[in-house]
């Protein structure tokens, strides 16, 4: 099936109660008007629950928190397709886009169609809004369904922010027609206040015993358990910290350590990792790999991991129907009618119908403490401790077992490609599974990174903002890089500018917010916490 005529089809069916109006057109060529510019509407939206979804105990809260819950993973096919793959996935170097589409511009060779850029924001925005603005009026800004609904918002914006960079945050109020942007240092600070009253007000409802059953029904991730979403805060606060910890490192030490020294802390466990359940019928990358056979594991993936004889390569990857090998596709190929047809052949990514969406591993909160150590930060372990837990829990995570692939020499693998020897590279790293102390602290913090890529598939939004900030892991560079605003091949896609639609709709704040990034508004200009 087609996506692009699929999107058409089906996108307003699923997403019409959380986008806004104008979404219906967004992969013509037209206008689409802008979100923030539409913040009354969601103080208001006849999108939004009816009275007849809101009978019953906590319904109101429910029908709302389930209104937001798709910012931590979009499970309708479409938009899983345009945002959690076409970008997270593809720029993290987890899985390979195949498909043409026309060809006329394509997220893979880093030139995005104009109308393509503004799909992230004109959808995870009104997801975050649409709903908070209801809880708000609904709870009066108090109580443990507004602190979920506070953490959900939280997550959707940084995962923007990592995208386009400066966002509308601490203005927004559902009253203004137009909203400012908040420049990404005042972002952090913001987004940590709030996080900071969310876990106080979190822990003390996991604690008390309190039944929270009626609020199970709206939880696509950890059906009403509230200390796994205290875990998941913490995780969240750890994962912010890190992404700042170059731009201003004394905030991000404070605020990291504070998250691994909470009486609940992060996550620890198999048990612990975030996965939603939520969809439009089938897991969407099976849909999208399976049944519409338009992405494939990246060449990236199958390099390092054939090289590493890694146990978990067998819960990715299928074997290809070429030679029953396991062999990705190397990344931002333009593609033809012929070469897709080709690639189609090569690894798809081991799935099936029913599988729920990774949100966050249990084991990246080993691999951001790892870090954290290299810094010296206290994250009550060593790195080399802490990188083995969490290449350990991943293990546990995939069902694989580790055997001695913690004393592992093994190296990345170099890439052949069995159809067209021009797409053949060398390996990317010599970087090992087993940790060496006596390795420089880059050294290790390159082994750290690759292992959280790896433990993430194929969620790549952490591993597209790990590249960014630190040049880890290294991934092979793209075979034809298309852009024409100064994208450099190796360093990769560095964000998205900002929507169109703002530019119609909010120019003044969209243009100061521009100003902000210290840089022209392309995929070429580094974000903040990225320089």
């Amino acid at each position: 099936m087609n996506m692009m005529i699929n999107i058409k089809n089906n996108f307003m069916r699923r997403a019409g109660r959380l986008a806004c109006l104008t979404m219906a057109g967004l992969m013509t060529a037209g206008v689409i008007s802008s979100c923030t510019g539409n913040f009354e509407e969601y103080n208001t939206n006849p999108f939004g629950p009816t009275p007849e979804d809101m009978l019953g105990d906590n319904a109101i809260t429910n029908s709302l928190i389930k209104s937001m819950m798709p910012v931590l993973a979009q499970g309708q096919q479409n938009n899983s397709q345009m945002i959690d793959q076409m970008i997270g996935s593809e720029y993290g170097g987890e899985i390979a886009n195949i498909a043409q589409w026309g060809n006329s511009g394509n997220f893979y060779t880093y030139n995005p169609r104009i109308n393509w850029i503004q799909v992230p924001f004109n959808t995870i925005m009104p997801q975050i809004y649409t709903g908070f603005f209801q809880m708000k009026k609904a709870t009066e800004g108090e109580g443990i369904s507004y602190r979920w609904a506070q953490l959900l918002r939280i997550f959707g914006t940084l995962r923007l922010s990592d995208m386009y960079g400066p966002l509308p945050y601490s203005q927004v109020t559902g009253a203004e027609f137009t909203v400012a942007y908040d420049d990404m240092s005042d972002l952090y600070k913001a987004m940590f206040a709030d996080l900071d009253i969310i876990i106080e007000e979190l822990t003390t409802v996991a604690l008390s015993g309190e039944d929270m059953s009626s609020l199970s029904s709206s939880d696509f991730v950890f059906g009403g358990d509230f200390t796994k979403w205290v875990k998941f805060a913490n995780t969240l606060k750890l994962r912010m910290a890190m992404r700042i910890s170059k731009a201003d490192p004394p905030l991000a030490q404070q605020k990291a350590e504070e998250a691994v020294a909470h009486s609940i802390g992060v996550m620890t466990s198999a048990a612990d990792a975030a996965w939603y359940s939520d969809n439009d019928g089938m897991n969407p990358y099976y849909r999208v790999a399976y049944a519409w056979g338009e992405i494939r594991v990246s060449a990236n993936v199958t390099s390092y991991m054939s090289g590493y004889n890694d146990p978990r390569l067998a819960a990715y990857a299928e074997p290809s129907q070429l030679n029953g090998e396991r062999i990705g596709v190397r990344n931002g190929i333009y593609q033809s009618a012929g070469s897709q047809s080709t690639y189609a052949t090569y690894s798809r990514p081991q799935l099936s119908e029913g599988d729920k969406l990774l949100v966050m591993s249990a084991s990246e909160a080993y691999f951001l403490r790892a870090e954290g150590a290299l810094k010296g930060w206290n994250m009550n372990g060593t790195a080399k401790n802490l990188y083995e837990s969490g290449v350990t829990v991943s293990m546990e995570e995939r069902g694989a077992a580790i055997g001695s692939y913690l004393q592992s020499n093994n190296q990345p693998a170099d890439y052949v490609d069995p159809t067209d020897s021009s797409k053949n590279h060398a390996a990317m790293s010599t970087v090992t599974p087993a940790y060496d102390e006596n390795a420089s602290n880059d050294e290790n913090l390159e082994r750290i990174l690759v292992q959280k890529w790896l433990a993430n598939f194929p969620n790549g939004w952490e591993t597209w903002a790990d590249i960014r900030r630190t040049g880890y892991p290294k991934h092979f560079p793209v075979v034809n890089n298309l852009n024409t605003d100064g994208v450099n091949s190796q360093r990769g896609m560095r964000r998205l500018a900002f929507p169109q639609s703002e530019y119609n709709t909010n120019a003044a704040n969209v243009k100061a917010a521009a100003a902000m990034l210290g840089g022209a508004d392309t995929g070429a200009t580094d974000l903040w916490w990225a320089k």
